[in-house]
C-alpha cells in the first residue's frame, strides 16, 4: 500500500516548506491525492506566502496513521493559488517506532529554566506549542545540547486551569524560520499531570477536524 493511498480522502498534514535564506516554515494543511505521484495541499487563507518559497528544494509532509508517523519527501510542482500547492512525491517512509502519544499544536503558556544554573531564570513563552503526553517542541533563545535537562511550567487553559511543573530532556534541536526550536521528552512528571496533558491533547485534536472543515468549506 502506497503512503499516498492514505490521502484518498482529505487528511490534515504538517508540512515543512523550504524558504529563502535557508529558513523553513512549519505549517498545517489538508492534503488529497490527485494523480499519483502528485497530490495537493490546501492551507487556510493568509498562512502561505508563495513568493518566499524555494521551489527547487524538497519539502517534507507528515501525518499520523494508527499511531505511526508517515512522511513524504516531495517537490513543489505548481503553486495553484495563494492557499494551494501541487506537489510530487519523491520518496516516502514510515517511522518504525510508534509514538506512545499523538502530538497537537496548541496555544499554551510555557516557561522553562536551565537546571544547571545556580539561580535559574525562567524564560516565558506564549506561542503555538507542539505537545503530547510524552513531550513537546518549543522555540528557545538558548543553545541547548541534546541531553540537557530543563525545568518546565506548563499552563493548561481548560475549564479549571492547571499548572504543571516537570523536568524534560532535550532530544534534538531545529533551525526554523524565526529562530531555534527544541524537541523535549518528559523525564520527571507526575502521572496525573501527564494524564491531564493527554486529555488536553484529545480536546485539541478536535480543532484539527475543524481546520479540515474550514479548508474544505473555503
Amino acid at each position: 500500500m502506497s503512503v499516498l493511498d492514505h490521502l484518498k480522502d482529505y487528511r490534515v498534514v504538517k508540512v515543512v516548506l523550504p524558504l529563502q535564506a535557508g529558513e523553513q516554515q512549519l505549517i498545517d494543511g489538508v492534503a488529497k491525492i490527485t494523480t499519483p505521484p502528485q497530490f495537493e495541499i490546501t492551507f487556510l487563507p493568509d498562512q502561505l506566502n508563495p513568493d518566499s518559497l524555494v521551489i527547487k528544494d524538497p519539502c517534507q509532509v507528515s501525518f499520523d496513521v494508527a499511531g505511526a508517523t508517515k512522511s513524504i519527501r516531495a517537490m513543489i510542482t505548481t503553486v495553484l493559488s495563494d492557499a494551494k500547492l501541487q506537489l510530487e512525491m519523491l520518496e516516502s517512509f514510515t517511522h518504525d517506532q510508534k509514538r506512545a502519544y499523538f502530538r497537537v499544536d496548541a496555544d499554551l503558556s510555557v516557561s522553562y529554566w536551565l537546571l544547571t544554573e545556580n539561580s535559574p531564570l525562567a524564560r516565558s513563552i506564549r506561542t503555538p506549542i507542539n505537545i503530547s503526553g510524552g513531550g513537546l517542541r518549543l522555540p528557545v533563545d538558548d543553545s541547548l545540547a541534546a541531553g540537557t535537562e530543563i525545568g518546565l511550567e506548563i499552563v493548561l487553559e481548560i475549564s479549571q486551569p492547571r499548572v504543571i511543573e516537570c523536568v524534560a530532556q532535550v532530544v534534538r534541536t531545529y533551525e526554523m524560520a524565526g529562530g531555534k526550536q527544541v524537541a523535549l521528552s518528559f523525564v520527571d512528571i507526575e502521572q496525573e499531570d501527564q494524564d491531564a496533558i493527554v486529555s488536553y491533547c484529545l480536546a485539541e485534536q478536535r480543532k484539527q477536524l475543524r481546520l479540515k472543515v474550514q479548508v474544505l468549506g473555503s
